[in-house]
């Protein structure tokens, strides 16, 4: 049985922390991932192994540590506005793989770091080879394929691609990893990187990670990250580019906090309130992930007492629609309008605006199995966007049918063609 639900008060019954223990992924999740980053890692682990590497992996993502990174993001991201205009000359370009291109160079600069005798071949393997595979998983995934055990094992419909692609994804990583562990690569960052942290990480026994995890989990920031900041950073700019007076109150606020080219810092990118107000109303109508998956474990009731309740039997699937639930006008005011003022930090406090429901927004889920690397997305989201609007401009290509196209993430289904010039 199928349950597809967007009622705030039940979402906090199958995610929040208290009955999270009732519910895990569904294997059919766990298998469309599983080829490429393996089973131990964050993002289908459970259990005590799910508990035991949040534990270890929490300090990874401390402010001291993303500080460090932004250096990081304002390199890669200036690295690929002075490409764009090298390349673009007056020409409509897709901005949704320009935004993939750059999110995944930022991630894997921040996880792998620099080895001066292989990092150029690294990178164009890594490069190549992931989104080859990401395409082959949305395809196999998009004809119900990977749904289907004896389908899946088949040697049809791209699987070739996935075997061939993840075995030269995993040769690669190991060797990056060998080469840290012998110190023949270094951080690009001015603190450790993501594989430092994987590398010294331990847990209340004083266990590391093995070799596997830490590619396993590797893998995982660097499919989560790129995949999903890449989406919002479309879609942020489709925004921008159809909404006139968004896109004016960006720029201001812009050209306020980060005067004459100033590069942003992370003390700095702190002070974009309206960036940052933008970017989560961008998340609410444009979720990355517009659906999430739960299978039922333990026989469970979910909803208040004495009002609507539903009985989850043990095998029920259940789909989180937070698409749905992001435009719900009784928790949102003008629902469908894109309103960044509704995020705005109070000027004296400093403090969000509160929300209607603590589950009624979910861009990164919530919960024990909220998102890990959030904090480390928005900071990079804030960095490219300030970067972009400080240096650029943009206009849309006419005619476009700009739709969502609902995958493993939800981005343009056509792209997103613009042109791209030097602002004057």
């Amino acid at each position: 049985m199928r349950i597809v639900i967007a009622e705030p008060d039940m979402i906090a019954d199958i995610i929040g922390r208290p009955y999270a223990h009732n519910y895990v992924k569904p294997d059919v999740f766990v298998n469309i991932f599983k080829p490429l980053i393996g089973s131990h890692n964050l993002l289908v682990s459970e259990g005590h192994e799910h508990e035991r590497t949040r534990k270890m992996l929490n300090p990874a993502f401390h402010f001291v540590n993303l500080r460090s990174m932004v250096s990081i993001m304002t390199n890669e991201t200036a690295k690929a506005i002075d490409k764009l205009f090298s390349t673009s000359q007056s020409k409509y370009i897709d901005l949704h793989m320009e935004m993939s291109n750059l999110t995944l160079s930022i991630i894997m600069s921040s996880a792998f770091g620099k080895d001066s005798s292989t990092v150029g071949s690294f990178n164009q393997t890594m490069y190549q080879t992931i989104n080859e595979v990401l395409d082959a998983i949305r395809y196999r995934l998009m004809y119900t394929i990977t749904q289907i055990p004896f389908l899946s094992r088949l040697p049809f419909w791209h699987k070739k691609v996935i075997d061939n692609g993840v075995r030269q994804i995993t040769l690669s990583v190991e060797q990056v990893i060998s080469d840290r562990r012998q110190g023949q690569s270094i951080s690009l960052c001015s603190g450790p990187d993501l594989l430092d942290l994987l590398l010294s990480a331990v847990d209340s026994d004083g266990k590391s990670f093995t070799d596997e995890e830490i590619k396993d989990q590797a893998l995982t920031f660097v499919l989560a990250g790129h995949e999903t900041t890449s989406n919002l950073m479309s879609w942020v700019m489709y925004v921008l580019m159809t909404n006139e007076s968004v896109f004016r109150a960006c720029r201001e606020e812009v050209d306020k906090v980060l005067p004459n080219g100033t590069d942003p810092t992370y003390e700095l990118v702190g002070n974009l309130v309206v960036c940052e107000a933008i970017l989560q109303e961008t998340l609410r109508l444009y979720p990355p992930a517009p659906l999430f998956v739960r299978k039922c474990m333990r026989e469970h009731i979910i909803g208040k007492e004495g009002q609507r309740q539903l009985h989850i039997p043990v095998g029920t699937t259940i789909v989180i629609n937070t698409y749905t639930l992001h435009r719900r006008a009784d928790y949102w005011p003008r629902p469908l309008e894109f309103d960044y003022t509704r995020w705005v930090r109070d000027p004296i406090t400093d403090l969000k605006p509160k929300l209607s429901h603590p589950f009624c927004y979910l861009p990164f889920a919530a919960g024990p199995r909220n998102c890990i690397g959030q904090h480390f997305a928005m900071l990079e989201a804030k960095v490219m966007l300030a970067m972009f609007v400080q240096r650029c401009n943009f206009v849309i290509e006419p005619g476009q049918k700009i739709v969502p196209e609902f995958t493993i993430t939800m981005r343009p289904k056509h792209g997103l063609r613009a042109q791209v010039s030097k602002r004057l």
